[in-house]
């Protein structure tokens, strides 16, 4: 799906995704369970895969206390952030808007998928922002990683958007060999492939951003960190 490099840290957090794939559809269907909104990038689906992502950082350091109790408490940390989701939400509806008009004009407000997709790629941004708050949160007095996260991200967004559209072919690839090439003429079917892919990549984005920041954070506060005599 792509050749740029993926660190070391990074990689072990996906294998771990990847051999535990089934606990991610345990949770997607725990926060199934009442949930409103059950397309594939609604609320209940972001908050089913930030948790794997949470049990994934905390599998990856089973002896550092507050990785423990992030992965353990991520949902009830993430749900009491609730005022800083409408609040990122708010912030970054803005500067979607803005950029929308500065792409289409004025008519860009026509066309209920494009506003559709903004809307989801929104709300997908807030809750980044409220995840990395939670584990800034639980590593304090560590050095925060969202900063850097984010700017990890912000970095890379062409690489970004390469990965939903390989993620998004891929899909329908394995819908057209399941089903038939008129599968992918169902407009339903074609965006809920979309929507799952947006969400893929991501949560995938995400995990190598947090895994990056975290790895240069704790060989910064090693390499401060007062060294013994030199030896004779």
């Amino acid at each position: 799906m792509s050749t740029r490099p993926v660190h070391p840290a990074s990689r072990a957090l996906l294998a771990w995704m990847q051999a535990n794939a089934g606990r991610a559809r345990e949770l997607l269907d725990e926060e199934a369970q009442g949930a409103d909104d059950l397309s594939p990038a609604g609320d209940a689906a972001v908050m089913a895969h930030l948790r794997f992502v949470a049990e994934a950082l905390s599998a990856a350091s089973p002896a550092h206390e507050p990785m423990r109790e992030f992965g353990a408490r991520s949902r009830e940390l993430l749900v009491a952030r609730s005022e800083l989701l409408e609040a990122e939400m708010a912030r970054e509806g803005e500067a979607a808007a803005i950029e929308l008009g500065a792409q289409f004009g004025d008519s860009a407000g026509d066309d209920p998928s494009s506003v559709a997709m903004v809307e989801r790629r929104v709300r997908l941004g807030a809750w980044r922002r409220v995840f990395l708050d939670a584990l800034d949160e639980v590593r304090s007095p560590a050095p925060r990683v969202a900063g850097p996260a984010e700017q990890w991200m912000t970095d890379r967004q062409t690489q970004l958007a390469d990965l939903i559209f390989a993620m998004d072919r891929r899909a329908k690839e394995v819908e057209i060999e399941r089903s038939g090439p008129e599968a992918v003429d169902d407009a339903d079917v074609v965006n809920r492939i979309g929507q799952a892919a947006m969400l893929q990549a991501q949560m995938r984005f995400l995990v190598e951003a947090v895994a990056e920041s975290l790895a240069a954070s704790t060989a910064e506060v090693e390499s401060e960190e007062p060294q013994g005599p030199p030896l004779p």
